[in-house]
């Protein structure tokens, strides 16, 4: 079999697996997301009508800070008594009565017009589920194995008398999440400045606009690594589990900020966290933009090590995405296989830039 043959035997397989997840992402965008999309859109003439008004700007200032103190507040009620089934069921209602306040937010202080289209949010979820299968099932297992041999053949000990139990418990949580985020940035950054890790990283950065939900777009052999290398060290720092659990919460909560599309005032929060002003920098398609604000919950690991990006009067761009790389694959499989398929995906984007700038001469 020549190697023209054989490249086109392997894209009839390509197509024959493709074609089911195309179908249930076309399904999920008319029927399923289409009632959602009618109801937001009924408030897009409210965004016109509460324009320049005092009342959008108490908004755009208040609902950040609101969040995060509700975010704390409900997860030391949750986990009052210790981890139930009570904890398990709140956190998920909690995270779905945010999501259904987020969503139209979005549309009612929108920072972009052009991200209220949802046309990537069937493949989204698709993302979420697989990732979330992925998880539970094989990364969480892995995860807990390898760590538990490292920390058994280190010490067990180390780090049982270190945590500052004493303090008031919302700064105890404040200092495991800076903490936490204190390997997870080398490690984000690590995926930025190698081009082996960014050929998993750029999954999470596919994505053409930025909202509340798409913070969970990654691969999952992009967690596996993840959680792995930046698990071990605070595997050791052993803080109580009503602080990680609530810690977990806000993360996540910072998290859903972080990528959503509300126009929001926050002031000296954007030098504290990783705010949706300074992460839209970050998923900017300019290298010397995109490779900052590396922080996951937390910024000023980024301003202490020189990686903070925050021009004063200055608006970051809309057009998002992976910089250089038009032909970057948007479908559930084709971001499944984009790190295995990455240098075939550049060398194409190559052939791209230099047709065109042949066709400009």
């Amino acid at each position: 079999m020549s190697h023209q043959q054989s490249s086109s035997f392997w894209k009839k397989v390509y197509s024959y697996i493709e074609t089911p997840f195309l179908i249930i992402e076309k399904i999920g965008y008319k029927y399923i997301l289409g009632p959602f999309r009618w109801v937001l859109s009924l408030i897009d003439p409210l965004a016109e009508k509460i324009e320049g008004t005092l009342f959008k700007r108490i908004l755009q200032v208040i609902i950040y800070p609101l969040f995060l103190t509700l975010c704390i507040y409900i997860g030391f009620e949750l986990i009052e008594g210790g981890y139930t089934i009570r904890t398990f069921f709140g956190t998920i209602v909690m995270f779905l009565i945010f999501g259904a306040i987020f969503a139209p937010l979005e549309h009612l202080i929108p920072f972009s017009k052009k991200w209220l289209d949802d046309k990537e949010m069937p493949t989204d979820v698709m993302l979420f589920f697989g990732g979330k299968f992925w998880g539970d099932y094989i990364n969480a297992p892995i995860k807990l194995a390898t760590i538990t041999l490292v920390v058994q053949e280190i010490s067990p000990t180390i780090g049982q008398n270190i945590w500052p139990s004493g303090l008031y418990p919302v700064l105890q949580v404040f200092i495991l999440l800076s903490a936490k985020d204190f390997f997870r940035y080398w490690y984000h950054r690590w995926m930025h400045e190698s081009e082996f890790m960014w050929s998993w990283h750029a999954v999470h950065h596919s994505s053409t606009r930025l909202y509340w939900f798409n913070g969970t777009r990654s691969h999952p052999l992009e967690g596996l690594i993840a959680s792995i290398l930046w698990g071990i060290p605070l595997a050791f720092i052993q803080a109580p589990v009503e602080i990680v659990f609530v810690t977990g919460i806000l993360g996540r909560t910072i998290g859903r900020f972080q990528h959503t599309n509300m126009d929001l005032i926050l002031g000296p929060f954007d030098y504290i966290f990783s705010s949706p002003k300074n992460h839209r920098y970050h998923h900017s398609k300019k290298v010397e933009e995109g490779n900052s604000n590396y922080g996951g919950d937390v910024i000023f690991w980024d301003i202490l090590f020189g990686t903070f990006y925050l021009p004063k009067g200055k608006t970051p761009s809309d057009d998002i995405g992976v910089g250089g790389m038009p032909n970057y694959p948007q479908t559930f499989l084709g971001l499944m296989l984009a790190p295995f398929n990455y240098r075939k995906i550049k060398r194409e984007a190559e052939a791209i830039e230099a047709r065109k700038v042949n066709a400009d001469k």
